[in-house]
């Protein structure tokens, strides 16, 4: 078994993989190779407090994944905090291979999915980016988009100035950005009305901008609200939008986003043009949606994601030999001073 930390995983990790793995991830989804079986989702209000467990088969049942997230305010006033571990497991054998510390693994393979599905959907031309959001997902979204697009704009939208500045400050600063104009604004209707590209990444319940803002033929990636009464986006955008899912059946059960219009009728079902991975193993991106209308994929994340880009890392770690082996079967600890010939 192979133990890999946060350290090893921004070692081994970088972009394209990254992307590369969502892609496969999404296009497997389609054939039905992973189900998520089991889902923990537990809250409490005081000290507020959160933990969700997710774990999926793969391919032909002998992998699996398991992950753990845990997220609170240690400081009642504080930003929230959350640690999460992954552990993969041959079914096969019945033997953990890997536990990955997967906090920035998380970050990683979320913005690659965003990125991926830019790649199909967003404007071939798109060069103006808005975050609507300024917590831990805002810079790897935004990193991330550059991969597959030509931003030279970045428009950061957050509920707290000081952390979208602080954002701001640290786009300003990096390389990679170098060429690219970062600013904040705390007018979401100007965000949305001159962006190419829109990401979402907010714990809001409600609406963070006005669906009617938004140009014609931009993408708008919701990437949060994963709660069947929270939504990021308006019955307005909604009613445009010709919506790319990750995984559909998932999205219904708990993307308020999806769940409240439909409900409400603004929108139905063949509003959904359907999962992501079908454009992706295409291989050709999308002309523009008709005159009017948006698109939107909305991501709720699924367990191939995690499944495959933990492979890809561990076989890197293994290749490069990083990491720590750990024998989860090792001998106890009376057997092994029997070994070294110890008394008791």
């Amino acid at each position: 078994m192979r133990l890999l930390s946060e350290h090893d995983i921004e070692r081994l990790i970088d972009p394209e993989l990254a992307i590369e793995c969502a892609e496969t991830a999404f296009v497997q989804q389609l054939s039905g190779a992973s189900l998520v079986r089991g889902r923990l989702d537990m809250r409490r209000s005081s000290p507020r407090a959160g933990v969700l467990g997710v774990a999926g088969f793969g391919h032909d049942d002998s992998q699996l994944m398991i992950k753990t997230n845990c997220h609170g305010w240690p400081q009642a006033d504080g930003p929230r905090v959350t640690r999460s571990l992954l552990t993969l497991w041959d079914m096969a054998e019945v033997r953990p291979i890997a536990l990955i510390s997967a906090e920035s693994f998380n970050d990683h393979r979320t913005a690659a999915g965003f990125a991926a599905a830019a790649k199909v959907l967003a404007p071939a031309a798109a060069s103006t980016l808005a975050i609507f959001g300024a917590g831990k997902m805002a810079m790897p979204a935004l990193l991330y988009m550059l991969k597959v697009r030509s931003i030279r704009r970045v428009l950061i939208v957050g509920r707290n100035a000081e952390r979208a500045e602080a954002v701001a400050a640290l786009a300003r600063v990096l390389p990679a950005l170098s060429d690219v104009e970062v600013r904040v604004t705390r007018d979401a209707a100007e965000a949305a009305s001159q962006a190419d590209i829109l990401v979402t990444v907010t714990t809001s319940d409600t609406p963070v901008f006005p669906g009617e803002a938004v140009r014609d033929g931009a993408l708008v990636i919701l990437g949060g609200a994963n709660r069947p009464g929270a939504r990021e986006a308006d019955d307005a955008l909604i009613r445009r939008a010709v919506i790319y899912t990750d995984h559909t059946e998932g999205a219904l059960e708990k993307a308020g986003d999806l769940i409240m219009p439909l409900a409400a009728g603004v929108i139905d079902k063949r509003a959904i043009a359907g999962e992501i991975g079908a454009l992706i193993g295409i291989g050709k991106s999308l002309p523009s949606p008709a005159a009017g209308a948006v698109y939107v994929f909305k991501s709720i994340g699924i367990a191939l994601q995690d499944m495959v880009l933990a492979h890809a890392l561990l076989a890197r770690a293994q290749a490069r030999g990083l990491g720590t082996s750990f024998d989860a079967e090792g001998a106890s600890i009376p057997e092994e001073a029997e070994r070294l010939g110890a008394r008791p």
